[in-house]
């Protein structure tokens, strides 16, 4: 059997926390732009059907131009996003490899930025998930100072469905807290029949996430009655989820003039720089077509090749005007920062202008973000209230994962995914 190899790296002293494990992220600053996909799709939670021809595109940007020979090892997890240490890797994968090498590469073309914009797909035709459940990619390049001569560059994380499960979830705004006012809550039923459970609430676990975050996904609620095989969560508390207002949005095609939500473009060697229009603090809804995250690369300065090459990294300024939140951090969230509430992404209070600042390398195109405050001494959530606002016409779209394991079962099945979205009528 194979576990994971013993890795000595920190990524911002956060690596060990069990709620960052299913998230991908880098773990070098030469590492940019991670994005991993179900074929390119618009599903922010990477989940793939097993035997449906479906793949998981693994992409991302090497701020060299110079050819590195970036490797990847493939490994099943337990519906927590602990690695199966009770398997084989034949039980989990069809490989003529223990490791893969990352072959499809193409360097940055007019870029005053110079990268390599690598790729890799799953399946391949050296590797093959063969089971349902969580897995977790990681991404090594070529070192001679790191102790076996691979050091760790990236992880992907991705999940493989076997549907078997039904499920059926809705969202009002009539809550367990409030009516028509800050929250949303979600009524969940699984129906686990055709998998015969002997004791339905032990054997399955659901994981429910808010626009695809983890930082306040709910993970494993008991559920409020099961009838038989089928599990019920209404009228729960933990399922009742703050609002939050619409994303905000900025575009930046262009290094000769600024996009939407840019307050101005310009090169000061050796970089361009993107600054957006100064944010304000929500108070109240304010209704718009958003992405709930998301980000689209894309340029108008290419050549109509490829956006994935063509497209420029901007020294991009964000700045909030607020007064200082007391015993809180700022941090700008979406799907592209992986909702990591790192120092990469913390906003630093300006006292002489009276604002929150913060300045991230990105490459070209839509950008989709919102500002969560974190509490000092919580547990990590980043909440919408004190920038954004809590409000209940804010559209949302709710992901629901279902895990299936017996005692005699040595691997945490994905039985069923779905996902419901809150439009106001």
């Amino acid at each position: 059997m194979r576990g994971l190899r013993p890795i000595a790296f920190v990524v911002f002293g956060m690596l060990c926390c069990v709620l960052m494990a299913q998230r991908s992220m880098t773990l070098s600053d030469e590492i940019r732009t991670l994005k991993v996909a179900v074929d390119g799709g618009e599903r922010k939670i990477p989940v793939m059907r097993l035997g449906t021809g479906e793949r998981v595109n693994i992409s991302f940007d090497d701020m060299t131009h110079d050819y590195r020979r970036f490797t990847y090892t493939l490994q099943h997890c337990t519906w927590d996003w602990q690695v199966s240490d009770n398997l084989f890797e034949s039980e989990f994968m069809e490989a003529s490899v223990d490791e893969g090498v990352i072959e499809g590469y193409t360097q940055s073309m007019n870029t005053s930025v110079l990268y390599t914009h690598y790729e890799v797909c799953l399946p391949n035709a050296y590797m093959r998930p063969l089971i349902s459940g969580n897995y977790r990619l990681t991404i090594s390049v070529e070192d001679d100072d790191a102790d076996d001569g691979r050091r760790p560059v990236a992880i992907a994380c991705f999940s493989v469905v076997e549907p078997v499960v039904g499920i059926n979830a809705s969202v009002s705004t009539n809550t367990e807290l409030d009516w028509n006012d800050r929250h949303q809550q979600l009524t969940l039923q699984v129906n686990g029949g055709a998998l015969q459970p002997r004791d339905a609430r032990t054997e399955f676990k659901a994981v429910i996430l808010q626009n695809g975050r983890w930082d306040n996904a709910v993970i494993a609620p008991e559920p409020t009655s099961v009838m038989g095989t089928t599990l019920l969560w209404e009228h729960d508390r933990r399922l009742a989820f703050p609002a939050g207002n619409e994303y905000r949005k900025f575009e930046m095609l262009s290094t000769r003039y600024p996009g939407m939500g840019l307050m101005s473009t310009g090169y000061y060697a050796p970089y361009y720089h993107a600054t957006l229009f100064p944010a304000e603090v929500r108070r109240n809804y304010l209704y718009d077509e958003d992405r709930n995250g998301r980000c689209v690369i894309r340029t108008e300065d290419g050549f109509g090749g490829s956006p994935d090459t063509e497209s420029d990294y901007m020294l991009t300024h964000f700045v909030l005007e607020a007064d200082s939140i007391p015993d809180a951090t700022i941090y700008i969230n979406g799907d592209w920062t992986h909702d990591l509430m790192t120092p990469s992404y913390r906003m630093h209070y300006n006292r002489a202008n009276g604002t929150y600042e913060a300045v991230l390398l990105l490459k070209q195109g839509y950008y989709s973000y919102q500002y969560l405050a974190v509490p000092a001494g919580g547990d990590g959530t980043g909440h919408t209230a004190p920038i954004e606002g809590d409000f209940y016409q804010t559209e949302n779209k709710y992901d629901i994962l279902v895990y299936y394991s017996t005692p005699s079962q040595r691997y945490d099945r994905l039985v069923g995914y779905a996902g419901t979205t809150y439009r106001l009528k």
